[in-house]
């Protein structure tokens, strides 16, 4: 049974509008500068520490993006000397980790496909309410598949799984992690503390501790270099769809976020073409189905998260459907 937690994590900031308005006040009161909105045009002709106080939104939003892409160029974490190294690495650990399809009757009698995608946008929502790092959810969602492919679970413990899951997963990649009874907690005490430190470890022996496995998201980061940070939102939303169903499990990490990549190129650039196309486009179509009909799915924790403005709302898209 799983229950949307309805709790509001982490600590409210304070609104610093005021702070930051009073401060402005204080400048234009220095400079003797009226606050108005003035036409480009003119602001042109003012000099930089003017041009400051009277830049118009839609400049302001450029700089935000050109901000971001000058702090992915510089993130030290990124290790530019030995990128290609690491994708290389990373596409060939990657094909240590693949997944058979195990939701057959034989192998998952009491679970099926559709409890999966109730688990999965539970956890996409409760991610999101802890304000935890993207790579967390991909952990979390690769720990579930991998585990299920070894170890038959009843319904009554599916849940259970996840939760384990992401409480492994936070250990793994957050620097503050939740407390175990926040686990509890959003579970609405189905289980106790006891329940879900057990399945932690049966979790991990099954799985041999091997928890850090290339996922979605590491791929991502190395393929999305040449998208701006609009496009790269969309694409991480269409990754984040594929993964609450479970027909993508059998495509590679790597291959699924190609796809992606190609599938947002085309959406914005309808003639464009890349070398491996012919590779891509089943993926590539079965994704782009999936984005054309996100809004008529039940599961909508994945369109409610990529609807922030940090995202550019970009859960808001229309792709109109063609025959090709």
């Amino acid at each position: 049974m799983i229950i949307e937690n309805q709790r509001c994590f982490g600590k409210e900031i304070a609104n610093s509008t005021l702070h930051q308005s009073k401060e402005i006040g204080i400048i234009v009161e220095k400079h003797k500068k009226p606050f108005s909105i003035i036409p480009k045009v003119f602001a042109m002709s003012l000099d930089d520490k003017e041009n400051k106080l009277f830049r118009r939104e839609s400049e302001k939003f450029q700089i935000e993006i050109e901000t971001e892409k000058s702090k992915d160029v510089k993130n030290p974490q990124n290790v530019e000397l030995y990128s290609n190294e690491i994708l290389q690495h990373l596409l060939i650990e990657e094909n240590k980790y693949t997944i058979n399809q195990y939701m057959t009757p034989e192998q998952q009698p009491d679970i099926n496909i559709k409890m999966r995608a109730i688990l999965v946008d539970w956890l996409i929502d409760v991610h999101a309410k802890f304000e935890l790092k993207d790579e967390t959810l991909y952990i979390t969602i690769s720990l579930i598949d991998r585990y299920l492919a070894l170890a038959q679970v009843t319904r009554m413990r599916l849940q259970l799984v996840g939760v384990a899951a992401l409480f492994i997963a936070c250990k793994y990649e957050e620097i503050y992690p939740p407390a175990l009874k926040d686990f509890v907690y959003i579970t609405d005490n189905a289980y106790v503390k006891s329940d879900v430190l057990e399945m932690e470890g049966l979790m991990l022996q099954a799985l041999n501790f091997n928890i850090c496995n290339p996922t979605a998201y590491q791929f991502l980061q190395k393929y999305s270099t040449n998208l701006d940070p609009k496009d790269k939102a969309l694409a991480q939303y269409i990754l984040e769809l594929a993964l609450v169903e479970y027909k993508f499990i059998i495509y590679k990490p790597s291959q699924i976020v190609q796809s992606v990549i190609f599938l947002v190129n085309k959406i914005r650039t309808p003639t464009y073409k890349t070398p491996n196309e012919n590779q891509l486009k089943p993926c590539a179509k079965e994704l782009c189905t999936l984005l054309q009909t996100a809004d008529l799915s039940s599961l909508q924790a994945v369109r409610k998260k990529f609807n922030a403005s940090k995202f550019f709302e970009v859960s808001r898209i229309k792709v109109e459907k063609t025959n090709k």
